[in-house]
């Protein structure tokens, strides 16, 4: 299991550099309006925030078939110090119960400079083709999270969405 957890590390460690940053600011707290992920296959972070006010936020994307989709969910390290938790369900077609709570995890990582927990992560393929959702949950406190998706390089957030990004890593 260890091995399986630092092999996961690594490799998203050598792919972070390579995702597609999304500030999320607004969040997608409406699930009839959730945020669209339009190829789940492109490393991409999205980085949202989650408060006791607006506890859930809404993601969707469509499978054309049974592909591998890696999906993680980091929270930075000074906002799980203060008190601030989330973690995401996988629901779709062939999931067991039709929703899907990953293992948590809470490893430390180090990306460019910032540290982070690693909560959860699914990593297996997709059962089948479909729409999928995940659903980010505020379990206690208020803070910024980000939810990593995907696996092929898909370039880099241009400066504006690398300020936005900041802005609320800053708070």
């Amino acid at each position: 299991m260890m091995l399986r957890i630092l092999t996961l590390i690594a490799g998203w460690m050598a792919l972070a550099r390579l995702h597609l940053g999304i500030a999320n600011e607004d969040g997608a707290h409406d699930p009839s309006a959730p945020f669209v992920i339009a190829d789940p296959t492109i490393a991409q972070a999205i980085y949202g925030r989650l408060s006791p006010a607006t506890p859930v936020a809404y993601y969707t994307f469509t499978a054309p078939e049974a592909i591998s989709v890696r999906v993680m969910l980091l929270i930075p390290t000074r906002d799980c110090q203060s008190g601030f938790m989330a973690r995401f369900a996988l629901v779709g077609p062939g999931l067991p119960s039709g929703r899907l709570f990953p293992t948590t995890h809470f490893t430390p990582l180090t990306i460019a400079g910032r540290t982070y927990r690693l909560i959860q992560s699914y990593v297996p393929p997709l059962p089948s083709a479909g729409t999928y959702w995940i659903e980010v949950h505020c379990d206690a406190g208020s803070g910024v999270y980000c939810l990593c998706i995907g696996t092929r390089e898909g370039g880099q957030a241009d400066a504006a969405m690398r300020a936005r990004i900041e802005r609320m890593l800053e708070g």
